[in-house]
């Protein structure tokens, strides 16, 4: 089950997918679902300024999709074990 939230805790838009998929393709069609009430009278607003997540979710291609919809990405870099360290 993936689930966004707002910056206090409260869901915006719930997937579930099979086990075995990969959390980095559920984002997108998690954006896609969400409606961000406001006070104000109107339709609610579609897409929020920032996406925070964790390392796991840190690809060019999803920060490159985010920029593309007027997201601002608040991914950690992933650690790249495998990498020398250049120094």
């Amino acid at each position: 089950m993936h689930t966004l939230t707002d910056g206090n805790g409260m869901p915006l838009a719930n997937r579930t997918t099979p086990a075995n998929g990969s959390e980095r393709q559920q984002v997108l069609p998690l954006l896609n679902r969400i409606k961000v009430k406001t006070h104000y009278p109107g339709r609610p607003r579609k897409r929020v300024k920032v996406l925070a997540a964790d390392k796991g979710y840190d690809s060019k291609e999803l920060r490159a999709a985010l920029r593309k919809r007027g997201i601002r990405p608040q991914l950690p870099r992933a650690n790249l074990e495998g990498k020398e360290k250049s120094g």
